[in-house]
């Protein structure tokens, strides 16, 4: 499907929000200007409107254009535009109302086709993300089919139904068996990780080690089996050797926190391991393990003040208020 949004791309070099503002001030005059010209000059509005402080007129001016538009030549453009918006605000109902639209008008949309995927699989709802995945399965979306299958892997990786996620990402693989990234053996390995077939996964991630002996992956994937084999010296050297390419691996400080405090009983080497998962975090690490496994060892030390403070932390990370109780003083109970 040919989609009239990737020219946003090409920013001048000068602050987005600049541009964007002025761009659709100029858009809104040349409409006046030029009302022969409404559609497209709308459509062009419409797309930088949706990425400044203005988004909240995007339905009106989504249901202008959609009057305008006769021959649908800008309407999916425009539904996916609503389907993001309505995903910002939350309105989880009306972004899928949107998505399904867009898709309706043109089911090669591949964004349109991911995006919906992810939005069902947030609100959990695996089987509807299954069947909106199959759409990439389209001989005008490239890769389409190999993506198909990676997409659906992840989703029974959700499900935890681990067979027929390896049943996907194999056939990934046998779509594409060059994996020059090594994500669809990666996820291999991680899957049988996942099933506790340690032996097995170990061969997935020793193929990219072979491919990559740097390979980030293939380095946490054999720390992951080594240490759930028990096998703590092997485990640190993958460890450490992931640490080398991504110095910032923040799930790799919390594993060597568990083998120093669960194997060699080191709980202030354990610690510092744990504050530097948690400086490393990025958004999309889940920082409330961290937070809930210091609050632990804290715990294991009886020092109870950092153990709450920890699992005060743990339950912000999931957006709950946690308020101590204070005595008339103002000190805390």
């Amino acid at each position: 499907m040919k989609s009239y949004l990737p020219y946003l791309q090409n920013f001048p070099d000068e602050p987005a929000e600049t541009y964007n503002e002025r761009r659709a001030a100029m858009l809104r005059q040349a409409i006046v200007d030029h009302p022969e010209d409404e559609l497209q000059l709308l459509h062009q509005l419409i797309i930088f409107v949706a990425v400044t402080e203005h988004k909240d007129e995007l339905p009106v001016l989504a249901e202008r254009l959609l009057t305008l538009d006769t021959e649908k030549k800008f309407t999916a453009d425009v539904f996916i535009i609503l389907a993001r918006y309505y995903n910002e605000k939350k309105e989880t109902s009306k972004s899928i109302e949107y998505y399904l639209k867009t898709l309706d008008v043109s089911n090669d949309f591949e964004e349109a086709i991911i995006e919906l995927g992810e939005v069902y699989e947030k609100s959990s709802d695996f089987d509807h993300a299954l069947k909106i995945y199959e759409m990439l399965d389209n001989k005008n979306i490239e890769f389409g089919k190999e993506d198909r299958y990676r997409f659906q892997g992840n989703v029974y990786i959700q499900k935890k139904d681990f067979d027929s996620a390896l049943e996907c990402f194999k056939k990934a693989l046998d779509i594409y068996p060059g994996d020059e990234d090594g994500w669809i053996t990666d996820s291999i390995g991680r899957t049988y990780w996942h099933k506790k077939d340690f032996i097995e996964a170990m061969k997935w991630f020793k193929i990219l080690l072979d491919k990559n002996p740097d390979s980030i992956d293939g380095h946490y994937g054999m720390g992951l089996c080594y240490q759930d084999l028990g096998d703590v010296y092997r485990a640190m050297h993958h460890y450490t050797e992931a640490l080398k390419t991504k110095p910032d691996f923040a799930e790799v400080y919390n594993n060597i926190a568990a083998l120093m405090i669960n194997f060699e009983g080191e709980m202030k080497k354990g610690i510092e391991m744990l504050e530097k998962a948690i400086a490393n975090a990025s958004v999309e690490t889940n920082i409330s393990l961290f937070y809930l496994n210091l609050s632990r060892v804290y715990s294991k030390i009886a020092d109870y003040d950092k153990a709450d403070y920890y699992k005060t932390k743990y339950m912000e990370s999931f957006g709950f208020d946690v308020d101590f109780e204070t005595d008339d003083d103002g000190e805390e109970a």
